[in-house]
């Protein structure tokens, strides 16, 4: 089955998550990910914002572990001049306590 990538409505609610980085939380392993790279959720956030404004694909996987079977969505930024990995879900869309996750943050290998 061939990759799917993020429909316009995804990349949208993607977008307006990372532009307010108070509705985004991050996972125990991104928080080490970013710790160790000396970068912020915030850092992250406009990386993410700068990534869907210019038009680069967001592809859209099916999580496995703690949350199997719902979706996911990859980015692959370049942030200060290493090529980083992200992986973000979105999480009770729609509703008062929606919030973006961020799973992975890391140099892609």
């Amino acid at each position: 089955m061939a990759a799917q990538s993020a429909d316009a409505n995804e990349r949208a609610a993607i977008r307006r998550f990372a532009a307010d980085p108070s509705l985004v939380r991050v996972t125990r392993t991104a928080q080490y990910d970013l710790l160790g790279h000396e970068l912020t959720t915030d850092d992250i956030c406009q990386e993410i914002v700068a990534w869907i404004d210019g038009g680069h694909r967001v592809k859209k996987v099916v999580l496995r572990g703690q949350h199997a079977g719902a979706p996911a969505f990859e980015m692959k930024p370049r942030i200060d001049g290493t090529l980083f990995y992200l992986k973000v879900a979105l999480c009770d869309v729609e509703s008062s306590d929606e919030y973006m996750l961020l799973i992975s943050a890391h140099p892609d290998h």
